[in-house]
């Protein structure tokens, strides 16, 4: 079990003999190489220097990006000089022999080992089980699939309606020559036949130049995704599943999605098709004059503002690709926020600006008074971190939990409370569960009581509040009262771990009070067995986060120009109906500007319409963004933010879009001449 692999490129794992390290692959990025001296501290102060040999990678252990700590291996002869014991063990990896993916019954298993080794007088503090039979990222991994498949669906969705407005701009152009093809012989089903012989043709065209760059680009992401989460990928190899999607996308969508465009353009009979002049060619002029009102706002912009509504059903498609883009946009800024304010709440339980752990418990007013004689040190909580197995019945082998237990009176805790209450002074017996602890037991409830085992011995703890926590914990954390439990398991007044709080919160002096801490507890022989910094644990969560959103963001950006490519086909088309118009504006005095202000107008107002809708639409696909990657990232439904910061770049984004993709056509208006446009066809 756990059996270390070479690194990439690498034949076989290095040697390594006394004094001598290999460190896990995920390290490479700190700079080390081969041959190179690592200075290690250990937890009484004294400081040893091991060689470097080289890099293995440790399948089943977690990255050093995603766990900031480094895994080391060294030899028994050097993990003793190093001062620990060869004899004795800290952790003991269980293999079942049946039913190896099921957890319940890996988990009954694991604790009647743990119960078997308890009897025999070994110390158990936790049992932890990774979902059997998967990779411990696997929850990670299929977070970002889920990001990625809904974002795919909706870019061919989006796809889809680029493609009538394309048909369409090309059918409108087409509409005289369909019409001398029918004059001359032409049959409506043989045109239309032609027409859709052409889509299949730029699909196969389209599906020959997709399918090695999908290749690629698969390849490239999954690779770069498996180096993140700490694993090797097989040899790229597509799926046959994978290419029949790619046909369908790129052979019958662009059929179906341009049929009813080449249906409705070759019905025409003969004489429509060349008779016509474009939009507004055969347009009777109406009777009722212009409303008083309507003077207050300038002509080109009232123009234009008609121009817009005039043909309803390719603005609705038009606003339909914009505002989907739009919304999808928006909704990933709003899961960027959903997932900074998930990160705040998982903070208000870390509230401290330093927090060390100890090996073993001290005195609390002795290491408090250790930490408050370091200057910039304003406060100190001692913790007390106790296990225990909750046993749900006489036939339950028992589900390992671990007690977390600050002062009733901690400033440095400010829980996410679901239901109940939390902990106050006096209370006893009193118990505050988690979200993780009701996924293994769903019908738990304020007011129940639990039997759970301490040290062998049977205690009943009182339901009062539920809380909820963000992230893969692993065993749940159960709150109590430190004044309680610690009189309980015998120890009053020590402290397992202890709370900093700084006068600056700032990094830096976080890591220089911290140095200065370490060294007065070294000073004093009391062992350290690991220290974290408030900043740090927010960098290190939102470095996580931060990469997945990156990703969906450029999903999204694309989402958003291929939307900006419906606008500018849109616009092509408006232009193009219009060339009469736009002649005759030109033949009574208008000038470049105004044709060009005209349709630019026309391209912003659009823009904006789907601005304002894209915020409606934004709300259920944050809402879906944020359960789905909430519950398969960090095992809980993160609580959507509806944030302003989406809201304001789509807008900027949607102004500059509808701006570039009516400049092309704006310029075409008006670089056509008077003779030109009236002698359109």
């Amino acid at each position: 079990m756990n059996v270390l692999k070479p690194a990439a490129g690498e034949t076989g794992i290095p040697k390594y003999g006394n004094k001598e390290t290999i460190l896990d692959a995920s390290a490479i990025p700190l700079g080390y190489k081969p041959g190179d001296k690592i200075v290690l501290e250990l937890s009484d102060g004294r400081k040893r220097e091991l060689t470097l040999t080289g890099y293995m990678h440790d399948v089943t252990g977690f990255p050093y990006n995603l766990a900031n700590r480094v895994n080391a291996y060294v030899n028994p002869s050097t993990f003793e000089w190093l001062g620990g014991d060869p004899s004795t063990y800290s952790e003991l990896a269980v293999s079942v022999l049946e039913k190896q993916t099921d957890q319940e019954h890996v988990m009954a298993i694991c604790q009647a080992v743990a119960e078997r080794m308890e009897r025999a007088g070994a110390t158990v503090y936790y049992v932890n089980v990774y979902q059997p039979g998967h990779h411990f990222a696997y929850s990670i991994s299929q977070g970002v699939f889920f990001v990625l498949g809904t974002l795919g669906y909706l870019t061919v969705i989006l796809s889809g309606f680029l493609i009538v407005n394309t048909i369409t701009a090309l059918m409108t152009q087409h509409t005289r020559q369909i019409g001398i093809m029918k004059a001359t012989g032409g049959g409506t089903l043989q045109i239309f036949s032609m027409y859709v012989a052409l889509i299949v043709g730029f699909g196969i065209g389209a599906l020959v130049i997709a399918v090695p760059l999908a290749n690629w680009a698969a390849e490239l992401i999954g690779k770069g995704m498996a180096e993140w989460l700490g694993f090797y990928p097989d040899v790229y190899r597509g799926y046959s599943g994978t290419y029949i999607q790619q046909v369908i996308v790129a052979v019958f969508v662009p059929v179906l999605a341009s049929v009813l465009p080449i249906y409705n353009s070759v019905k025409v009979t003969v004489r429509e098709a060349l008779s016509d002049y474009g939009l507004g060619g055969n347009a009777k002029p109406k009777d009722d004059s212009v409303n008083k009102n309507s003077v207050l706002i300038p002509r080109p912009i009232r123009i234009s503002l008609r121009n817009t509504f005039r043909r309803k059903v390719r603005l609705g498609l038009t606003l339909f690709t914009l505002v989907l883009g739009g919304a999808i946009f928006i909704a990933v800024y709003n899961l960027w926020e959903s997932f900074d304010k998930a990160i705040e709440d998982i903070q208000g339980y870390f509230l401290a600006d330093i927090n060390i752990a100890f090996d073993r418990g001290y005195r609390y007013d002795k290491v408090a008074g250790i930490a408050m004689s370091i200057p910039g040190v304003e406060g100190a909580e001692g913790w007390l971190e106790y296990t225990g197995t909750l046993k749900m019945g006489d036939e339950d082998s028992g589900t390992q939990i671990l007690f977390v237990a600050p002062p009733s009176t901690s400033q440095l805790i400010d829980p996410v409370i679901t239901s109940g209450r939390w902990l106050t002074t006096g209370d006893e017996n009193a118990v505050v569960i988690g979200n993780h602890l009701l996924q293994i037991f769903p019908d738990l409830k304020i007011g129940d009581w639990l039997t759970i085992e301490i040290d062998g011995k049977e205690t009943k703890w009182h339901i009062i509040g539920t809380y909820s926590i963000t992230g893969n914990v692993s065993p749940p954390l159960l709150y109590v009262n430190y004044e309680y439990l610690s009189v309980l398991v015998g120890q009053p007044e020590v402290a397992y771990s202890l709370r900093i709080v700084t006068a600056e919160h700032d990094s830096a002096a976080q890591k220089r009070i911290n140095d200065q801490i370490q060294a007065a507890f070294e000073r004093r022989g009391i062992q350290i067995r690991s220290t974290q910094l408030g900043a740090d644990f927010i960098r290190d969560q939102k470095a996580q986060t931060d990469i997945l959103v990156y990703f969906i963001l450029v999903m999204a950006s694309l989402i958003a120009i291929v939307g900006g490519l419906g606008l500018m086909g849109t616009m092509s088309i408006n232009v193009l109906e219009r060339t009469r118009e736009i002649g005759v504006m030109r033949a009574i005095g208008a000038s470049n500007a105004d044709i060009q202000a005209i349709v630019i107008t026309e391209g912003m107002v659009i823009g904006i319409l789907s601005w304002a809708v894209s915020i409606l639409f934004a709300i259920p696909i944050t809402n879906v963004l944020c359960f789905g990657v909430g519950m398969a990232i960090m095992t809980a439904p993160m609580p959507p933010v509806y944030g302003m910061t989406g809201i304001i770049a789509w807008l900027i984004f949607t102004i500059v879009l509808g701006t570039l993709a009516s400049a092309l056509p704006a310029h075409r208006a008006s670089s056509l001449t008077v003779r030109d446009t009236l002698a359109y066809e």
